[in-house]
């Protein structure tokens, strides 16, 4: 009996230091190494949807967008977790829109997806609303609230892939890029 305590005391001690460790990053802002610290004990820690919910706000401030989708199917047990996982679904489905408009020149008409505040989403949602101007290949949106915020958004060849590039810029100046 003193076994089973102890292995379940053990194992408690190990997916909350998992999740204690994480949530550190996040709060120190260090989105990139959250991520990869998701990614990496992700097996061990797959049923706390806090893990996994943080795994997916770490990972949607780096340029691995792509692993929201690991996390996202797994959110299903509360409604804030469900919440959790329409909000990475609507950004993935954002993000794969706009790649196949920028490579294979498909119109988005009128789409209606959920608002979020995410950068990707705000440049969606100008994008269909083709609130931009194009020259030479990039599409520069300015942001509705912000006046001073400019994104252009541009597809990068490279050898082996087509790398959909959002660089913001603030008062002219860059000041981020995303690469998806």
């Amino acid at each position: 009996m003193r076994v089973v305590i102890f292995f379940i005391l053990f194992t408690s001690t190990i997916f909350s230091s998992n999740l204690s460790t994480l949530y550190k990053l996040y709060e120190k802002q260090k989105y990139n190494k959250g991520c990869n610290y998701a990614f990496k004990y992700f097996k061990k820690n797959r049923n706390s949807e806090k893990f996994l919910t943080l795994y997916g706000l770490s990972c949607l401030e780096t340029n691995n967008i792509n692993r929201i989708a690991i996390p996202m199917v797994r959110l299903n047990s509360t409604k804030s977790s469900r919440e959790n996982a329409s909000y990475f679904g609507t950004i993935l489905l954002q993000k794969q829109l706009l790649k196949q408009a920028l490579l294979d020149h498909k119109e988005l008409g009128e789409l209606k997806l959920p608002k979020t505040d995410f950068i990707l989403s705000k440049i969606f949602n100008l994008f269909v609303k083709k609130r931009y101007n194009l020259k030479d290949d990039i599409y520069i949106l300015k942001d509705s609230q912000d006046s001073t915020i400019k994104y252009q958004l541009y597809i990068k060849k490279t050898s082996n892939k087509n790398l959909m590039v959002v660089d913001i810029y603030k008062d002219s100046k860059f000041i981020k890029r995303y690469i998806y």
